[in-house]
């Protein structure tokens, strides 16, 4: 359950928050399970946060900071998470389907069994990130960097990979039959 003091700095805008969070570094965010749906939280330090089970659905998440975060079990579906930073966040169980994740960087990050159906990763890095068992599903992958991506069991169906750079032992992507 999320902290109610936590959820009433996030109301007070991006600056207030960010100033807060420098001046309580060892505070910890704990944004867990709220309903953050539609809003706007572009350039928010959420680095190190718990936001284990938050929907984020349809937010404005733009040049956000999630490095280290806790995303498990959340829902970003249809969020903006252009020039996000994500380095090393926990994302495992993620619903990012028709996310936006344009020049972002989730580098390092744990997205075990993420769904990415209809996601924007266009020139995003992924360098390192944990992608097991995750399902893509007419994915654009334009550009992106999945250099020692761990992408086994993954589903790769219907995807555009022009310019990706992808494992060697990643999985075929599936194309759908012409009947």
């Amino acid at each position: 359950m999320a902290n109610s003091e936590h959820l009433k700095k996030l109301e007070s805008g991006a600056e207030s928050w960010n100033a807060w969070r420098d001046s309580e570094p060892g505070t910890i965010p704990d944004l867990s399970g709220a309903d953050l749906t539609g809003r706007w939280l572009q350039g928010y330090n959420l680095s190190k946060a718990n936001l284990k089970g938050a929907f984020l659905t349809v937010c404005e998440l733009e040049k956000a900071d999630f490095s280290e975060a806790d995303l498990s079990g959340g829902n970003l579906t249809g969020a903006d998470l252009s020039h996000v930073v994500a380095r090393g966040a926990k994302l495992d169980g993620v619903d990012l389907s028709f996310a936006t994740l344009t020049f972002a960087d989730f580098s390092e990050a744990c997205m075990d069994g993420c769904r990415l159906s209809e996601a924007i990763l266009f020139n995003t890095k992924m360098r390192g990130v944990s992608l097991r068992q995750a399902r893509f599903r007419e994915t654009i992958l334009t550009g992106a960097d999945f250099t020692g991506a761990n992408l086994s069991e993954a589903s790769l169906q219907d995807v555009i990979t022009e310019g990706a750079i992808l494992p060697i032992d990643s999985p075929d992507v599936i194309r759908k039959r012409n009947r």
